[in-house]
């Protein structure tokens, strides 16, 4: 763990900055309105797992730099009349990795920078109508993707394994002319 300093209404206070996320989160070990931050990368299992799947369709004799992915997150728990007990998920996602292109095989380089928010409402929520149809969610003053925990658990890996397939090209090009011919 490691501590940083931030500043709430001109006060300084001191905050751990947690390295270990596990894939799935007891909702209730949060306090309420309580920030807990982390930064975890690939050292984390799940994160590494998430990347071994970016990069499963590679060459595995192609040489290319090893793939990166650092998360740094923020989780909090509130409560209010209309939403009931739900968890606040924020982050921040950067990676590089490699997917093949789609005409010659040949691993390209990809970055992901991303931001983001999701709430996690009580699975009694889903049920309701006004969840019906919809994937996002008005909570702590933005829009965010809507999830719901299940037996008191937040699926965090879900929620960041959706958001990065949404933004990943699924079939990646070389520019021009392809770079391993052979193939093409």
């Amino acid at each position: 763990m490691n501590s940083s300093q931030n500043y709430v209404d001109g006060f300084q206070i001191m905050s751990k900055i947690n390295t270990h996320l596990d894939a799935q989160v007891f909702v209730n070990k949060y306090s309420f309105d309580i920030i807990e931050e982390y930064e975890i990368d690939k050292k984390t299992p799940w994160v590494n797992d998430l990347l071994v799947e970016l990069e499963e369709d590679n060459d595995d004799e192609a040489e290319y730099p090893v793939a990166t992915m650092e998360i740094k997150a923020q989780i909090t728990r509130k409560t209010n009349t209309f939403l009931n007990d739900h968890l606040i998920v924020r982050a921040q996602l950067t990676s590089h990795f490699h997917l093949p292109c789609g005409r010659c095989l040949f691993p390209l380089a990809q970055e992901l920078e991303l931001s983001l928010s999701a709430a996690f409402l009580h699975e009694s929520q889903e049920k309701k109508p006004e969840y019906a149809e919809v994937t996002t969610v008005f909570a702590d003053g933005h829009e965010m993707e809507l999830y719901f925990y299940k037996k008191g658990m937040a699926d965090i890996n879900e929620f960041i394994h959706e958001q990065i397939y949404i933004e990943v090209t699924p079939f990646p090009r070389c520019e021009g002319e392809c770079k391993n011919p052979v193939l093409y």
